[in-house]
């Protein structure tokens, strides 16, 4: 498993990674990220192929009168003929222990399906959330104090999630 800066994948790896995000999630654009690139992606690879993919990006929140140090998981996914043996699991782990290594607060991730994250340790929370909304490269506007219920949050040392309005300072991740 390699953890890979956005900056410095190449070009045939960015068409992998487009590849199996494509094949993971119908409908996704025909490029290697959805909104706007991560900071870093955990890899992993089996027999030659790109099997899985985690993208990671840093950001600093706000959350009531809390400024929080955060990692947010974005696009997790395994290639289908891979799934059932604990690759998504172990980027997560990955992503824990780095986020321990930086010193984060929480990560943070938005999941309609919750499964895996519930068994990893992650809650959801119902915090008001404010966000910039982008569109095909373009800022489209700013959410406000809405509740969206898909995202979930988990601490990285004893910190306990903070009550107040959620304060994304960018892009949704």
């Amino acid at each position: 498993m390699l953890r890979l800066p956005e900056a410095e994948i190449g070009a045939d790896l960015h068409a992998s990674l487009r590849d199996l995000l494509g094949e993971c999630f119908p409908g996704y654009p025909g490029r290697s990220y959805f909104k706007l690139p991560p900071h870093l992606r955990y890899v992993a690879s089996s027999g030659g192929l790109v099997a899985a993919q985690l993208g990671l990006e840093y950001r600093v929140i706000r959350v009531g009168d809390d400024i929080l140090r955060t990692f947010g998981v974005v696009d997790l996914c395994v290639r289908d003929g891979l799934r059932g043996q604990g690759l998504a699991g172990r980027l997560l782990t990955e992503t824990m222990e780095y986020a321990a290594a930086c010193a984060m607060d929480f990560v943070l991730l938005f999941a309609d399906d919750d499964r895996l994250y519930r068994r990893a340790g992650w809650v959801r929370v119902d915090n008001p959330l404010s966000w910039v909304k982008i569109n095909e490269h373009a800022t489209i506007g700013l959410a406000r104090a809405v509740t969206p219920h898909e995202l979930m949050v988990k601490p990285v040392g004893r910190r306990s999630w903070p009550a107040g309005e959620i304060d994304l300072l960018g892009h949704v991740f």
